[in-house]
Parts: C-alpha cells; structure tokens; sequence
C-alpha cells in the first residue's frame, strides 16, 4: 500500500465486541458453492483477518466491497470469502441475461440480491451512468444491514485493470461506510468466463482462485452532497450558479482522486499483467 492511501487501523484503545451478525444467507452460499466448484479447483482467501479485526474492535461498522472486475467469478467470490461475515448485495449495470456464472448465480438468487445501477451502450460496449437514485437505494440498503459489492470499474474483457469510477467512494461517503479492496486472482482456466468457449474452457481446465483481502479504507471525510444537488438541478432544467459549479468540480475532482487510491490498492493485489495502467 502506497504511504499516501489512506487506511483504517483500529483504534488501540478500544476493547473487542461482540461481531456483527449481517451475514449472506446460508442458501444462497451454497449456491455460490456450487458454481464456484465448476470452475475452481481450489479456492483460498488471504488477508480476511483485516475485515474480522475490525468487525471485532466497532461491530457497527458499515462496509463496501470494492473488487477489480476481469472475471464473472469476482461477484460470486467475494459471497463466498466474506458471506460469512457480511451481507452482501451485488450491485451490476445491466439486466443480466445468458450464461455467465454471475449471470446463473442471479437466477439462483433472485433480484433481492441484485441491486441495477443505470447503464448506457456504445459500440465499445456498456458503460455506467451516474444516477444519484441508484445511491439512495444503496444507501438505504446499507442502512438495512446490506454490505454492497462494487466493481472499481466497468467489467472488459481485456482482462486488465480500467480507469476506476467514482461510485464506491461516493456511496461511502453518503453512508459513512469503510472499503475494503478486493480482487480476484485466477491462475489457469479462463479468466474472464464471457462466453460459451470461455466456459467451456473454464470447465475443463478449473482454475486455482485466490481472493485477496486489503487493508480496509477509511477515506478522509469528503463533504459530497454538491453531487446530488447540482445532477438534480440538472435533471430538472434549474439554473446552476457558478459557486455550485465550482464546488461541484472540486469534490468530483477529490473523489476520482480518491477512486485512483483505491485501484491502486486492488491492482497491487492482482498479477502484474492484469494490472493495466497500475502495471
């Protein structure tokens, strides 16, 4: 970790609590079990004592699940290494249709377990949108006990890191909620699982799949309720004032800021070659 990036370290003084009992639903693990078996041979995760330190020391916390996505395993992976310590709900751009394991684990779970955030298509694909009524509902899900899984950035098939977005450092600012960075890593089989040759692939040669944990993230406290004020402005034709504009630049400009911080972290956790700018 970078000695600019901002972490959370529990304060000494305080005594350990009782942990927090918002787990994943026992069904909908076993679930994951399953399709996490077709494809991984075997499957460890490293550095989850960071979550459970925390959860012990301020059992109220609040979290977000960051994650690098180059793979359709990272969602179901994240509810297998911390369903047990976290409810979590993945969020996704898109009405999920077809054949990949993120795809079936929705038609497993059922849409309360799915949260859509908006999306648009171009020709180089589906890109997000940011829609401040995609955070209130995540937000209000966070306050029901929720622990939302978020991608640092769009899903690509280059198998690489992409230009992180500003999404899970938004939302925990608006919820007061901790991050903690993850990614997947794969070694054999298919990596990103799009598909029907990269199932099969996936399949016949099971990978070896391990999910890294981060320090967690408390980011500085941003004040971002400009955010919200000027897209709503905007969405309803209202005049906007320079002063709005100004301050509306300077804390998107502090938040994509802070989005960098966080890919770095995930990206130092992933192979050198899937790091993409971060190599």
């Amino acid at each position: 970790m970078t000695p600019e990036t901002p972490s959370y370290i529990p304060p000494e003084a305080n005594q350990p609590k009782e942990a927090k009992s918002n787990v994943t639903n026992e069904a909908l693990r076993n679930k994951v079990d399953k399709v996490l078996g077709l494809f991984c041979k075997e499957f460890t995760v490293d550095g989850k004592e960071n979550l459970t330190q925390i959860q012990e020391v301020e059992p109220d916390s609040k979290f977000i699940v960051a994650s690098s996505h180059i793979s359709n395993l990272d969602a179901p992976a994240a509810i297998k290494a911390l369903g047990d310590k976290l409810d979590i709900q993945i969020t996704t751009e898109s009405v999920l249709r077809g054949a990949t394991p993120q795809e079936v684990l929705f038609r497993l779970a059922g849409k309360d377990q799915f949260t859509s955030l908006q999306y648009k298509k171009t020709k180089k694909g589906k890109h997000g949108v940011f829609n401040p009524d995609d955070f209130k509902l995540l937000s209000e899900q966070i306050e029901d006990g929720k622990t939302p899984w978020m991608a640092i950035h769009p899903f690509t098939l280059e198998e690489e890191m992409q230009d992180p977005k500003i999404g899970s450092v938004y939302l925990a600012h608006k919820t007061g909620a901790k991050i903690i960075p993850t990614a997947l890593e794969l070694e054999g089989g298919s990596i990103n699982l799009e598909g029907p040759l990269e199932l099969a692939k996936g399949v016949a040669k099971r990978a070896e799949a391990i999910y890294h944990v981060g320090d967690i993230i408390d980011l500085p406290e941003t004040d971002v309720s400009i955010i919200e004020e000027v897209l709503e402005k905007r969405k309803n034709r209202e005049k906007i004032s320079p002063e709005e504009r100004e301050q509306f630049s300077q804390v998107h400009q502090e938040l994509k800021k802070q989005a960098d911080q966080v890919a770095k972290v995930i990206a130092e956790m992933l192979p050198e070659d899937q790091r993409g700018q971060y190599s």
